[in-house]
């Protein structure tokens, strides 16, 4: 998992892009920072879910291929992918 110090550096810097580019103005910007941070917090959580699941159905296979190993990325990148695709994302 990434640091608060780490999180809250990635929040302003993507805050003060969105702002440069016009896009936005906060009138409490210490507000839009937790909102933020909340946000990607959460967003991470459920990718870190999604990693889960996937690990859990791979090793749950018969013959479960060796984690890192070529045939483990494959079948980690296809149900990562339709693990999201069940979610709504990606």
């Amino acid at each position: 998992m990434i640091s608060d110090d780490k999180m809250t550096h990635i929040v302003h810097l993507m805050l003060d892009g969105i702002q440069k580019a016009g896009m936005a103005t906060y009138s409490d910007k210490e507000q839009a920072v937790r909102e933020s941070r909340k946000i990607c917090l959460s967003y991470l959580s459920q990718l870190n879910k999604v990693g889960d699941i996937v690990r859990e159905r791979i090793l749950s296979q018969k013959n479960a291929p060796i984690e890192n190993s070529p045939q483990w990325d494959n079948l980690y990148e296809k149900y990562y992918d339709e693990e999201m695709r069940r979610r709504g994302g990606a």
